[in-house]
């Protein structure tokens, strides 16, 4: 059964439509039946002529000869064989898809930002000599 309140509307209008058309066809018809019952009944009167003759006999003979003289020409034929030809057959194989309503994570492409490389400064191994504290003066006091 249609689900779709439109195409079942549709449907409903194209048989209405189509039922619609054919009811001349049923009143011709019935016309048709109508007139031959009427016709079926009368006789109507089919003219004939008749004639006689009478033809005198004559007696004749009739000896055939060739009109046209005899074929001499001989003509060369040909003889045709018949190569193998390889021919390709396709079948076609109908595959049915049921749908299901369950959904399904289907991944879909996105764009995403790739970062540029930045210049960065890296820090060079300097030769430096370590600060040593001095040492402190020690006094003595009495």
């Amino acid at each position: 059964m249609i689900q779709d309140p439109i195409k079942r509307s549709r449907v409903k209008r194209t048989l209405l439509i189509i039922s619609l058309a054919t009811i001349p066809c049923y009143l011709l018809g019935g016309i048709v039946l109508l007139v031959d019952r009427g016709a079926s009944g009368r006789v109507t009167a089919t003219p004939t002529i008749t004639a006689m003759a009478s033809l005198p006999l004559v007696s004749a003979s009739v000896t055939p000869s060739p009109t046209l003289p005899l074929p001499t020409a001989i003509f060369p034929t040909r003889t045709s064989t018949n190569t193998p030809t390889i021919t390709l057959t396709l079948t076609l194989t109908r595959t049915y898809v049921i749908p299901t309503s369950t959904p399904s994570d289907t991944p879909t492409p996105t764009d995403t930002e790739t970062p540029q490389p930045v210049d960065t400064e890296t820090p060079t191994a300097e030769a430096t000599t370590p600060d040593i504290p001095e040492s402190p003066d020690v006094t003595s006091t009495p």
